[in-house]
């Protein structure tokens, strides 16, 4: 079957690969329709790695994916073959005691498609099939479409955070990075609260992007206007910052703009020689929380998209067909406009 494995930095290619003919009885055969490019992908392609997540063999990224069964299980009789399928990427162990916890995103054993974080890795969505457990399968409304569907991963991880953030009603949302993450933090956001959501970043389009979407401002902080525009809106700073650029001096330059006793939740990857301005946080007595992939919160994003309360695809800015996933890979790398590419097949 037609696969494009990463074997290094900038180095992906086209590999015929085994068809995973053997399956569990719990088991099904996945036929990818749709993948999302995630930062981290984007990461393993230019860096070859992500933290310490370091490939020790060639496999498939991509982990937002969707697609349709193309080989049944007797045990799941509602996945039916040709059933039109989101794929929760995420497979913990659940007998680990943060499994146990309800914590399932820190399972040290955790398995998750298109990941180097355990080995032997498993193949993500560049791959024209994979084989997951059915549990990992959930059945799509016929208005869901299957770029749709490969979007929920992300949805989940925002969710995720918004669940640390706690109750936002009443309460204004300041997020940096207008990204794919920060994009979906605006419109989950928005959900749940009608105070102002403002959204930050330095790229233009990502900031129209915001706009048509419908953020309260979508502001540069490189314009002079910037502190000026932001006070305005929230003369005693924002009660919640979700932070989802990952830039190493953000919280430094941002953190002015939190009313005390405010929260910041981390969803952007640091790194480990980020600054951090402990000064600040200890006399505004503010709350600092990292956030890391999901637990429940993927039903929740089902439950939001069969509800059409949120509409995924406003973040798509570019499609390729699934034999340009290296070009899709560059273009993700390298663009500035772009906030979400998908790969069709």
């Amino acid at each position: 079957m037609k696969s494009y494995l990463l074997y290094g930095k900038k180095d992906v290619r086209y590999s015929d690969i085994p068809y995973p003919e053997d399956t569990a009885e719990n088991e099904v055969i996945v036929k990818v329709r749709s993948v999302g490019i995630c930062g981290s992908d984007i990461h393993y392609y230019k860096d070859g790695k992500i933290g310490d997540f370091i490939p020790k063999a060639p496999f498939a990224l991509g982990h937002e994916l969707s697609g349709e069964i193309e080989k049944e299980s007797s045990l799941f009789p509602m996945l039916k073959n040709g059933t039109r399928v989101s794929i929760n990427p995420s497979r913990p162990c659940k007998t680990c005691i943060h499994c146990k916890a309800g914590k399932q995103n820190l399972c040290p054993s955790m398995k998750y498609l298109g990941s180097a974080s355990v080995f032997p890795h498993l193949n993500g969505g560049f791959s024209e099939y994979i084989k997951i457990p059915a549990e990992n399968c959930v059945p799509l409304k016929d208005f869901i479409s299957f770029e749709m569907a490969a979007l929920l991963e992300p949805l989940s991880v925002v969710l995720h955070a918004l669940t640390i953030a706690g109750d936002l009603k009443g309460k204004s949302v300041l997020i940096t990075g207008a990204g794919t993450i920060g994009q979906l933090c605006h419109m989950a956001a928005a959900l749940y609260t009608s105070q102002p959501i403002v959204i930050t970043d330095i790229r233009t389009a990502a900031l129209q992007k915001a706009m048509e979407i419908g953020v309260t401002a979508a502001l540069n902080p490189k314009e002079p206007d910037f502190e000026e525009d932001l006070f305005a809106i929230a003369p005693d700073g924002f009660d919640i910052l979700l932070e989802a650029s990952g830039a190493s001096s953000i919280l430094t330059n941002t953190i002015k703009f939190i009313k005390k006793g405010g929260k910041v939740v981390q969803l952007g990857m640091h790194h480990d020689n980020a600054q951090f301005p402990f000064s600040a946080f200890m006399k505004n007595e503010l709350t600092f929380q990292s956030s890391f992939r999901f637990n429940q919160e993927y039903s929740l994003a089902i439950e939001l998209l069969e509800q059409q309360k949120i509409d995924l695809t406003k973040i798509i800015t570019n499609r390729f067909p699934f034999d340009e996933i290296p070009e899709a890979l560059q273009k993700a790398s390298d663009s500035i406009d772009d906030i979400k590419i998908v790969v069709k097949n």
